[in-house]
């Protein structure tokens, strides 16, 4: 019976190692493509705002695409704000969506490509 208990110990060892070696890899594989997405969809003006997007593994091991170089505009750009000068409002600067469909495409394919990895 011990025997048993361990081979099925070491089939469920193997089979959760390679659901969280396929989860990583899909993960990864969104992360790029949406910051590549990002990188042709956001507003230019200097190109730096669009270059700035890359997909990073944080210390929780998720995978975190933001702008590295002006993650300060993504919410001005993405909702618009006002535009002050020496604490007046003198207009205001439309929004520029570009994060939002890029956002709901990672949330569908992640999900879709899991499952079919997975089957």
């Amino acid at each position: 019976m011990d025997s048993l208990t361990r081979q099925i110990n070491q089939v469920l060892s193997t089979f959760s190692k390679n659901v969280d070696e396929t989860y990583d890899k899909v993960l990864k594989e969104v992360a790029d493509e949406a910051s590549e997405k990002l990188q042709s969809v956001s507003p230019t003006m200097n190109g730096t705002y669009a270059k700035g997007w890359v997909a990073d593994k944080d210390k929780h091991g998720s995978y975190v695409v933001h702008n590295k170089d002006a993650y300060q505009l993504t919410h001005l750009l993405e909702n618009g704000h006002d535009v002050v000068v020496n604490g007046k409002k003198v207009g205001h600067a439309n929004a520029q969506p570009h994060i939002a469909d890029v956002e709901a495409w990672v949330q569908e394919e992640a999900v879709k490509r899991l499952e079919d990895a997975l089957k």
